[in-house]
């Protein structure tokens, strides 16, 4: 293997196997099947301390617990394909509700105004594009108490600053605090580099659904050549 994927492979396997605690997962991003399954692997082999939500993570854990989120937002939950993940959601939520955050406020942008709203009055006809400012400052204290701090995927459209709020609060908090963090997929490593953190977190990772398949538990290909190809060629010594 070369030196970069060394490191890699070195960094996440502590990340997985041997963190320093208390350790934060933060899950946001649109690969809701890799979210998800990511979620369950670091909880149940402890870890993960927490797991902080956003995006469509998010607003599908809160559904999936009977909470509004909007026509808006359900509408293009179903029409990107994840509504069955609102069912499959609720058993996840039920075994670890102790560990994983919900948002406790939700924005959207209409007319180019930002307009949030706590979980439990969210308006019918709401359509979520962001965590609110309780749940950003909720999340940051989190993160700043936090000896571990991974990220993958935004937690709204940071795109655009009316929605940027709480993917710039987080990854600002990541920069700042005392704990180490790693970032990794595309939009993270994006959204790290937009807010100017780069140089201030502790490893961004190159690699996207590899890095993804790799904390789900699966093992790689690459991983398995190379354990193979130890076994079959040892060097002699």
């Amino acid at each position: 293997m070369g030196r970069l994927f060394e490191r890699e492979y070195c960094v996440v396997s502590e990340l997985m196997e041997n963190p320093e605690h208390p350790c934060t997962f933060v899950l946001g991003g649109s690969k809701i099947a890799d979210a998800f399954m990511m979620m369950e692997t670091v909880l149940s082999s402890g870890a993960a301390d927490k797991v902080l939500t956003g995006g469509l993570v998010g607003q599908i854990l809160l559904a999936s617990q009977g909470y509004e989120v909007g026509s808006g937002t359900l509408g293009f939950i179903n029409h990107s394909g994840y509504g069955e993940f609102i069912e499959k959601a609720k058993p996840i939520y039920e075994k670890y509700a102790d560990k994983i955050v919900l948002p406790v406020d939700l924005a959207q942008v209409t007319d180019g105004k930002r307009n949030e709203a706590e979980v439990g009055s969210v308006p019918a006809d709401f359509d979520a594009m962001d965590i609110g400012s309780k749940t950003a400052a909720n999340y940051r204290e989190i993160i700043m108490n936090s000896k571990t701090v991974f990220a993958n995927g935004p937690v709204g459209v940071f795109e655009k600053p009316e929605s940027e709020l709480g993917t710039k609060v987080l990854f600002e908090s990541m920069a700042e605090t005392a704990g180490y963090t790693v970032v990794g997929g595309g939009d993270s490593v994006t959204a790290a580099k937009q807010y100017g953190v780069t140089d201030k977190l502790g490893y961004i990772c190159t690699g996207g659904g590899a890095l993804i398949r790799f904390l789900t538990g699966e093992e790689l290909p690459v991983v398995k050549a190379l354990r193979h190809a130890a076994k079959a060629f040892p060097a002699d010594c």
